[in-house]
């Protein structure tokens, strides 16, 4: 007797890779605050138990689904130009990359450990720099701060990928009081001016002169 067609979905073949991808789908969907190891093992059809035999506990799992955000994320090369415009370039992408993927970021400032994907863009970094000038232990220090620099514009362009935040965020400085804030209510015009990528590049130009500076 010929097999009767199958009238419903497969159930989700179980693996680390799934794992990941379902859990990365649902940072894009609800946040990480929100994803527990209960919504994954529901997104993968098996129970939370299960997903033990694969990660030793949710930190482990965001750090997994960190390191796939950026796994796409292409490394310049000579036609991209010198040192200092392939280092941008790979600073760019990275953070577009992340805020991509809602607020994935935040998984690396909270500390966890590199995979082999982040591993990939942070030797790339530490090779521009040493390229650069830049002294070793420079290097060591300005690859943690261009680490934090990455995931925090990731995080700022998400929010602002509300096209009513710079708005509310003007009204509200141009609201304060004079007397006790003089000088934000003086600046106020120029706190929100610039669009995200000129703001972006200029951050990150300040932040390369001061290594070039201390060199």
């Amino acid at each position: 007797m010929p097999a009767r067609p199958r009238t419903r979905s497969e159930k989700t073949t179980l693996s680390l890779d799934a794992i990941v991808a379902a859990t990365l789908a649902l940072v894009d969907e609800l946040g990480c605050e929100a994803v527990s190891m209960r919504r994954v093992s529901q997104a993968v059809q098996t129970g939370p138990a299960s997903l033990y035999v694969y990660v030793p506990d949710r930190g482990a799992l965001m750090a997994l689904a960190l390191d796939l955000a950026v796994a796409g994320v292409r490394l310049p090369t000579d036609s991209d130009g010198d040192w200092r415009a392939r280092l941008e370039l790979l600073v760019d992408r990275s953070v577009t990359a992340l805020a991509a993927h809602n607020d994935i970021a935040t998984v690396g400032m909270a500390g966890a450990l590199p995979g082999p994907h982040s591993l990939r863009i942070t030797e790339e970094v530490l090779r521009l720099l040493r390229t650069g000038g830049i002294g070793d232990a420079a290097c060591a220090w300005a690859a943690d701060l261009i680490g934090q620099y990455i995931a925090s514009s990731a995080l700022e362009e998400r929010e602002k990928a509300e096209e009513a935040f710079a708005a509310r965020l003007d009204t509200l400085y141009r609201s304060l009081p004079t007397g006790r804030y003089p000088t934000i209510h003086a600046l106020a015009p120029l706190l929100t001016s610039g669009d995200g990528a000129t703001r972006g590049a200029w951050k990150l130009r300040v932040l390369i002169d001061g290594l070039l500076a201390g060199a």
